[in-house]
């Protein structure tokens, strides 16, 4: 099997793992990134599995019921980009959802060595925190046209 049958296999795996993600099923992140996969979201900036794996047992105690649904796989130069929308209930937002993108990096062992997500972190969260949104609107609108 080539490196680019792994990644596809990692990939696709990949999306339904996130999927089907549970509290339970946290750990079996372990099985598709490499052991020092870098993780870069809005909020975060981390090496290794165990980070990842703690963001995502962080995920479920901030919010209930996370939910991703993986929209597209598209693949370049080797890498893959899986386009995504995510929903859950916040204490503070309500009911949120927001649409992003992930770029993935694979390793010669066909497993994601780097996790790089995409999405408006100011329009879809910070915008909707009190005197931070406030903020955020004003320099939008002042950026505006």
């Amino acid at each position: 099997m080539t490196d680019t049958a792994l990644s596809e296999q990692t990939a696709e795996a990949y999306a339904r793992f996130f999927e089907e993600l549970q509290p339970e099923t946290v750990r079996q992140v372990h099985d598709l990134v490499s052991d020092d996969v870098h993780f870069i979201d809005p909020f975060n900036n981390v090496h290794g599995r165990e980070m990842v794996e703690k963001i995502l047992h962080r995920m479920f105690h901030d919010v209930q019921s996370p939910k991703f649904k993986i929209l597209n796989l598209m693949w370049s130069d080797g890498l893959c980009f899986m386009r995504w929308d995510f929903s859950c209930h916040q204490k503070l937002l309500g009911d949120w959802s927001v649409r992003g993108m992930t770029e993935l990096h694979f390793d010669a062992e066909g497993r994601v060595s780097a996790h790089y997500d995409y999405w408006d972190a100011s329009t879809h969260f910070y915008r909707h925190i009190p005197v931070v949104g406030s903020l955020i609107r004003m320099i939008k609108k002042r950026a505006s046209v």
